[in-house]
């Protein structure tokens, strides 16, 4: 992340105006400033980091209009960076050549080539964070939804970390889902992959086909069969088997950049099947009304209400 675009989120963050994407960019940067500096024995003393943390918080207001309540942990660790190392707030040079993070909106998807020659489709709402001398280490962060066609490299490993979890493999391609981050899904489609449990230790091996969720963070559960229709996203089409309305709402926020409430909590569970390729937001919603009785009531152009039918 560049100096200029960890200023940007942060007045997006006091403005109150960053979707999720952004907000878990913004902890996963900061959460990796902690990592580094937990190797660092200096200590500013209390006095000396309040005096750091005043001039930063003159700083970013001398750059927003209106005043507005900043994250705590992002401005508090950000005081005692600066320290610790005696830079001003602007001057994260020492950070910006060390990680590299890419994000997508709702209703954006975005590829990647890495200097390994691996690829990365990520899908909307995403996020992910890789270090910059990628080719010596290959460990990313994600948070989202990604597919990955990673380049062999027996010597360095290619690992992923979703919340609790870590996907580790040599040369592969694979899908995962952590958009519940209670529940990330790791779907292969070659190679062989490694999943392990941070909390437990707990190890599973998956091969082609096969598919495994972590229930609840900590109950792997592994499936075997065709997970084409897993990656049929990068192609722009929903897949829904089974799956409920809820989340069959969180989808369609994701990929249209809508927001979709339901008038009757009762119908969250109701459940649809089918397939939308790169269909119009309101084709979905008619057929999703269709299927189960319901109404579909447009309240703006970007929110939408579900409620029952009327007899």
């Amino acid at each position: 992340m560049t100096q200029k675009e960890f200023q940007k989120l942060l007045e997006k963050q006091r403005q109150g105006s960053l979707n999720k994407a952004e907000e878990n960019l913004l902890e996963e940067f900061v959460n990796r400033l902690q990592q580094n500096q937990k190797h660092r024995r200096i200590d500013p003393g209390d006095d000396h980091k309040k005096r750091i943390r005043k001039k930063i918080d003159q700083a970013i207001d001398a750059h927003t209009p209106q005043r507005r309540l900043v994250n705590s942990k992002v401005l508090a660790y950000v005081s005692g960076i600066a320290a610790v190392l005696c830079i001003s707030f602007f001057a994260f040079q020492y950070f910006s050549v060390e990680y590299i993070s890419v994000a997508t909106c709702k209703g954006e998807q975005r590829s990647l080539v890495m200097s390994d020659g691996s690829k990365i489709w990520l899908n909307a709402n995403s996020s992910l964070t890789y270090p910059e001398n990628f080719n010596e280490n290959r460990n990313l962060q994600l948070t989202g939804e990604a597919f990955f066609e990673v380049f062999r490299d027996e010597q360095h490993p290619f690992t992923i970390k979703t919340g609790a979890v870590r996907t580790t493999v040599l040369g592969t391609s694979f899908n995962i889902n952590s958009y519940d981050p209670a529940s990330p899904v790791v779907s292969v489609r070659s190679g062989k992959v490694k999943v392990e449990h941070t909390n437990t230790g707990e190890k599973v091996y998956l091969v082609k086909n096969q598919e495994l969720v972590f229930e609840n963070a900590n109950s792997p559960v592994t499936t075997t069969g065709n997970l084409q229709d897993t990656m049929l996203w990068m192609q722009k089409t929903i897949v829904l088997e089974n799956t409920s309305l809820l989340k069959t709402a969180t989808v369609l926020e994701n990929w249209y950049d809508v927001t979709i409430d339901f008038a009757d909590p009762s119908i969250k569970e109701l459940r649809i099947t089918g397939k939308f390729h790169d269909e119009p937001l309101e084709t979905a919603l008619q057929s999703i009304a269709l299927i189960n009785h319901l109404k579909i009531d447009t309240l703006s152009q970007n929110h939408f209400m579900i409620r029952k039918n009327a007899p």
